[in-house]
């Protein structure tokens, strides 16, 4: 017998996963969704042999995390362990019969008399790999050249009201949803323009700018062309307004290769929350763990990883230090946009299409 693995409860899986990894420098192993257990995934991560089980399930409101936990022990033979246990009789210890999980353990659960889960486990089958069957892009920053046109609209929506705006300013706003970012303008400059209004006016300033100039990066429209020669199905999922993002899309050509678009102000929260590769998976009719962003934004990256999502990463704001948030990325061109090759993305595309449970 030996210790396998010890597992933790969390209350927020992404945020603990970014703190073991980035922190204490841990390594993703695999990733899991279980199809038995509603709402429960689990991240298993190494580092220096020692495995850890991230664990996150629906819980009822108010529950703080924190506190459920199991210890994993290996042995030889769980149902000869499980037997000899029974066997025993111990005062108070409570065994479930063995069991073989989704993610490939044969395994009996272990009560000890004080209420403490120990598992006794054997892997029969291979760690879990979901192969990736769809691919979702961010389009501003991602696809199109279009954050100079942004910072320009915006700059041009603050003038007009005396308020200076840098592209500092401009920065805590990449990736984020342009409803998102016009709330917190009102609210950080005491502008008395409803939401709405400054939204319809930036997306004017915008599309003037857009239309007449928005260039797509010939390397990932070179990647979207070989994901689309694969026949993965594709989706573009933006904090764009929903006319900006159809208008733009006709004037650089995309249109007719990203037949399901979502916009942020489709779905309740924009990025970092997950809503928006939610619903573009939904669309395509893909589980969201067999799904593929690329992105630009440190909220984008985010928002992938919460959905269960693989990620590329392209940041646009590459000047070190990165953002933590873009450790978490499955392939991350750490330079940005120069760095980035649809050769090497294709290539390691194929190696997670390839993969099974």
């Amino acid at each position: 017998m030996r210790l396998d693995h010890v597992g933790l409860e969390v209350k927020d899986l992404f945020a603990l996963e970014l703190f073991y990894r980035t922190v204490l420098g841990f390594t993703e192993r695999y990733r899991y969704v279980s199809a038995r257990q509603r709402g429960l995934r689990t991240v298993f991560l190494e580092r220096d042999g020692f495995r850890l089980e991230l664990l996150e399930r629906p819980r009822e409101a108010g529950w703080r995390g924190g506190a459920p936990g199991h210890l994993s022990l290996e042995v030889d033979d769980v149902d000869a362990e499980h037997a000899r246990l029974a066997a025993l009789a111990w005062p108070g210890v409570v065994l479930s019969p063995p069991r073989d999980t989704g993610d490939g353990f044969r395994e009996a659960e272990l009560r000890d008399p004080e209420g403490n889960v120990i598992e006794l486990g054997r892997r029969v089958a291979p760690e879990p790999r979901v192969p990736l069957r769809a691919v979702i892009f961010d389009v501003d920053g991602t696809l199109v050249d279009s954050e100079e046109n942004y910072f320009l609209a915006d700059e041009a929506l603050l003038a007009a009201r005396g308020i200076p705006f840098t592209r500092e300013d401009k920065a805590r706003y990449v990736g984020g949803g342009n409803r998102d970012m016009m709330a917190d303008l009102r609210a950080r400059f005491g502008l008395a323009d409803e939401v709405d209004a400054l939204v319809e006016e930036k997306n004017a300033l915008y599309l003037r700018l857009a239309e007449r100039a928005t260039l797509v990066f010939p390397e990932v429209r070179r990647f979207l062309a070989g994901v689309r020669a694969r026949g993965l199905p594709v989706a573009a999922a933006s904090g764009s307004s929903p006319e900006v993002l159809r208008r733009v899309l006709a004037a650089t050509g995309l249109a007719p290769e990203l037949p399901v678009v979502v916009s942020a102000e489709e779905v309740p929260r924009g990025k970092p929350a997950p809503d928006i590769f939610l619903e573009a998976a939904r669309r395509l009719g893909v589980p969201p763990e067999a799904c593929l962003v690329v992105e630009d934004a440190r909220h984008g990256v985010e928002a992938a990883k919460r959905a269960f999502m693989a990620c590329i990463a392209i940041p646009f704001l590459s000047a070190p230090p990165l953002d933590p948030r873009f450790a978490l990325a499955d392939l991350l061109f750490q330079e940005g946009m120069p760095s980035f090759d649809a050769d090497r993305a294709l290539a390691w595309l194929e190696t997670r299409r390839g993969a099974s449970r």
